[in-house]
């Protein structure tokens, strides 16, 4: 934003100061249909958060309400569009008083807007920042935040967050910043409305800025309609490699959630013991049997007898519950030498890759990996620590060297395409904290992708739809009982109300 914020003024001819009373606004007006206070403080610091907070002020006053404003800092300390803002708030009769005023401000207003500190702070609050900081929390008002909440900023690895403002509304200018859809951002920064104000279309969409946020109102564009005359031949063909008797919920996941996703066919590959389990559990699944399996296990004898009975899939999903044995990695390699087509890899495909196996996936198109934090560390040699604390950087840069779609798990799911655009879905949910939540995630997304969804949007619906399913589970029946099976059968709910209710 700060970039764009440059270009605004340098290549579209926007003066500073407008873009500043625009946004200051537009806050104002945002404030006033949230909250209808009758009186608001605004507390203020330094740079152009606080001439927001000026702009702010006057606004509010200018609509009839009472308004007082607390600063930290001395008229000298502003320049620039903030001490325009400054100027024409000392015109006004609105009371501005020093920090000493602070409590007594406070104890008399309905509404506290955070003006004290912007994007631009390197480490957390310090001395009088801190300590106000400190006192406006505890005050237990509502709390409206200018940008970002004061003493929030991008943290290093292993470093606290210090004293931040615990905003129940925080009000971001341009686009959204990062570390407010993130944790632990986004624990402080409450409910995050954007408001573009008049910043070009070209600069606020430009390919130049390469991570992106996945909004359900854009996402609700990308669902096909599904016409009256359609057939199953329609909605695409999912072809499932199944996995070891001791394991076969982790394919049955990822096929109930395929359908429920609204694919037209779930294809299971499976070996004889095993598919008595896939047909009494889930009928409306086909299965494809396999020669050789010993234990249940597949083996290069599996590996050329799907050469030779493989179907027409639209894609393949190979990993949940695949296991990792000598064998089964033969059988991965022979699948590979003669699937080209699209594919979608989980679990134990992945762990298999990430022994010197990686290679297999040169040249191909449409390849998605959805690894979790232990996975993407296994793939790269990193760490799991070194993958969290750069989770944007690992996973872009993964999917750029080996030319992959890559979805990493977590809180603030992150999908990087192979050009380096990385989209984040943010939020989490403990209840998508539990076996097999990831497999029906597996299954959303190759239904997706089978309904005609390019790789990377169907990743990114995927994981967004998953989200909502494992929320709507845990407020039906709390975050700690959910069952990845009713994750799954929530999915078509949320897409039903997804046009309307995202």
């Amino acid at each position: 934003m700060r970039r764009i914020d440059e270009m605004a003024q340098t290549q579209h001819g926007l003066d500073a100061y407008d873009l500043m009373a625009e946004a200051g606004r537009a806050i104002a007006e945002t404030i006033l249909k949230t909250y209808q206070p009758e009186s608001v403080c605004v507390l203020c610091g330094k740079g152009n958060n606080a001439g927001d907070g000026f702009v702010v002020a006057r606004v509010l006053h200018e609509m009839g309400l009472s308004v007082t404003v607390v600063c930290l800092e001395s008229p000298s300390a502003y320049s620039g569009a903030a001490d325009k803002a400054w100027k024409l708030l000392s015109k006004t009769k609105i009371p501005t008083v020093k920090r000493s005023k602070l409590t007594i401000s406070l104890s008399k207003v309905d509404v506290i807007v955070d003006a004290l500190l912007g994007t631009g702070i390197t480490g957390p609050a310090r001395g009088d920042y801190a300590a106000v900081i400190r006192e406006v929390n505890a005050f237990g008002k509502e709390i409206v935040s200018i940008d970002v909440p004061s003493g929030l900023r991008e943290l290093r690895p292993q470093e606290e967050p210090g004293d931040v403002i615990n905003a129940a509304l925080t009000v971001t200018i341009g686009l959204p910043k990062t570390i407010l859809l993130t944790l632990p951002g986004s624990d402080f920064a409450g409910r995050v409305i954007v408001l573009p104000i008049n910043f070009p279309k070209v600069l606020l969409e430009s390919s130049e800025w390469l991570l992106n946020w996945a909004q359900g109102a854009e996402l609700a564009s990308w669902l096909n309609p599904r016409p009256p005359d359609s057939n199953k031949g329609t909605y695409g063909n999912v072809g499932i490699i199944g996995s070891a008797t001791a394991y076969a919920g982790a394919t049955l996941l990822v096929a109930r959630a395929a359908l429920r996703t609204g694919c037209g066919l779930a294809s299971i590959y499976t070996v004889a013991e095993t598919n008595a389990i896939y047909k009494t559990a889930l009928p409306e699944a086909t299965s494809i049997i396999l020669d050789g399996g010993k234990y249940g296990y597949f083996d290069e004898a599996s590996g050329k007898h799907f050469a030779a009975s493989r179907k027409d899939h639209t894609v393949l999903t190979m990993g949940p519950g695949l296991g990792t044995a000598l064998e089964t990695k033969q059988f991965l390699k022979k699948v590979l030498s003669v699937w080209s087509e699209p594919l979608v890899l989980d679990a134990d495909a992945l762990n298999i890759l990430s022994d010197g196996m990686l290679d297999l996936l040169k040249g191909r198109e449409e390849v998605l990996l959805t690894p979790h934090p232990g996975e993407m560390a296994r793939l790269t040699g990193l760490t799991v620590k070194q993958v969290q604390a750069d989770r944007v950087g690992v996973v872009r840069t993964f999917a750029q060297t080996h030319q992959v779609t890559v979805l990493l798990k977590g809180a603030g799911t992150l999908v990087a395409r192979p050009d380096g655009q990385t989209w984040l879905i943010p939020g989490a949910e403990p209840a998508l904290a539990k076996g097999g939540t990831g497999d029906v995630l597996t299954g959303v997304i190759a239904s997706l992708y089978a309904q005609g969804l390019p790789m990377w949007q169907a990743a990114v619906m995927g994981a967004f739809v998953h989200l909502a399913a494992g929320s709507r589970c845990a407020a039906l029946f709390g975050s700690r009982g959910v069952l990845a099976s009713e994750v799954a059968d929530a999915i078509p709910l949320i897409l039903d109300s997804f046009p309307q209710n995202q």
